[in-house]
Parts: structure tokens; sequence; C-alpha cells
């Protein structure tokens, strides 16, 4: 009798959350809710937004829910909370970046947890996987501060490559609550704006299985190293929309984990 082996492949994925965007007595988000329905949290680090008390807090709150924490870095402008492209300089990016990466890393260590990964915040994200004047100091910085940390990049971006390249930990992000265009890139909205639970749940299952995510016309693109989805805090109806990613996902198979876990 010969006996066959049969593999099942088991789908796993990250579900991230930006978070700590609060900033004294002004509250964006509900961060101690939101965090019992992700396995990551991409925390601000004062630049685009948060303070320290913020900053703190969250931590506490992630080693609660045994979330994972990463530096969620971006650019010195909390008024237009990061998202507005400012020229600085390579010079500026390797000092802002390494700050940042201090920052979370000091509240790290007094609560006994490590930092996980690096993601760089709106127009920064972009800017730092797409513009050749960024792309090597961003990444050099990091492998130079800790060759160990995860770096979310869109994975059609030239920065992934060149991570890969570098022999960095490159995890590919799909961000299932921004539109996509044809080409692959995400929509930058100024104010997050708001989507049905289950729309978003759906995009989150169709990168978990089939490594694709839908654009705005209709068209679909490919993630085939898709390991982390991305739910923004700042969402109008962020709870509803990560509660229900996160049982779509299990009722469907997919095991879900922080990057640690599944890389």
């Amino acid at each position: 009798m010969v006996c066959k082996r049969i593999i099942i492949q088991i789908m796993k994925i990250d579900i991230n959350v930006d978070a700590g965007e609060s900033f004294g007595r002004y509250v964006l988000g509900n961060d101690a809710e939101i965090l019992k329905y992700v396995t990551s949290a991409n925390v601000a680090t004062g630049f685009h937004a948060g303070d320290p008390l913020v900053l703190e807090q969250i931590i506490i709150n992630a080693k609660k829910h045994g979330v994972a924490i990463g530096a969620h870095t971006g650019l010195p402008d909390r008024q237009g909370f990061g998202r507005r492209e400012i020229a600085i300089t390579s010079e500026e990016l390797r000092s802002d970046t390494l700050y940042q990466l201090g920052a979370v890393d000091a509240f790290l260590k007094v609560h006994g947890m490590k930092m996980q990964h690096v993601k760089p915040h709106g127009i920064l994200y972009r800017m730092t996987s797409e513009n050749e004047k960024y792309i090597d100091t961003f990444l050099d910085t990091i492998k130079e501060y800790n060759p160990e940390l995860y770096i979310l990049f869109p994975e059609n971006s030239l920065g992934f490559k060149r991570g890969v390249e570098k022999g960095l930990k490159m995890a590919s992000e799909a961000l299932v609550d921004l539109s996509y265009d044809d080409d692959g890139n995400w929509v930058i909205e100024k104010i997050k704006q708001a989507r049905t639970p289950q729309e978003v749940a759906e995009r989150a299952l169709m990168v978990a299985k089939e490594k694709k995510i839908p654009t705005m016309s209709g068209g679909e693109v490919a993630l085939p190293n898709a390991i982390t989805v991305c739910i923004h805090g700042d969402g109008p109806n962020a709870i509803e929309i990560a509660q229900t990613v996160k049982q779509t996902l299990i009722e469907n198979g997919v095991e879900l984990g922080n990057l640690s876990q599944i890389l």
C-alpha cells in the first residue's frame, strides 16, 4: 500500500493597527479597545502624533493583550498629521529615525518588552519606500540600529526590493481599509473615511487567502508575500472593523499571530 503524504497549507497573517495617536487631552481612536482585536501595533513616536504618556500607556495595554509593538516613525508635523511631504535631508531622516526608535525602546525596556518592527507613517511611508533620495538612508539606519527588526513596506515598492537585497527582514503589508489604484499605489486620505466592516474584512480575507487586493477600478493587485494587514486606528468605525476582520479571518481558517510568530 502506498501512503500519500498530504500537505495542508495553513494560512497565517498578522493584523496590525496604527495607534497611540492621541495627544494630551485630544483623543484620537480607542487604543485600549482596539488592541483586543489585533496582533501588532504601530505606535506613534511623538513626531506626527502621540506624546510620552500616550506612548507608555499603549505599551502597557499591548503587553496585557499580548500585542507586539513597532515604532511608527513619522515626519515632525503634528498639524498635518505626518501626511504632508517635507523636504528633509538624508541626515535629518537618519537622526529623526534614531531619535524615534530610541524613544519607543526606552518604554519597552522598562516594561520588559522588545520592539518587533518599524513602519514609517503617512507620507514618510511613501518617501522611504519609493524615493531614491531616502530609501537607502532609512534602510541603512534600521540595519545600523537593529537588523533584527521587521520593516513594514509595500512589497511592490523599490524600498521593499532594496531591503531584501540588503538582507533585512522585510514584511509585506496590505492596507485593507484604504483604496488602491491599478499600479498598486494606496491612496492617502487627509481625513480617514468610514468603510463598512464587512468590506474591509473581505479585503483582508482576500489578502490572506489569495494574496491580492482589489483596486478602485475593479481590478486586482497581486501581493504574493503579504503577511500583515493594517487597520488605521483613527478611522471613525475602527473598532467595528477590527472586530469583524478578526472574526472573519478566524471563521475562514486563517491563523492569527504577530510577525515574530509567523515569519
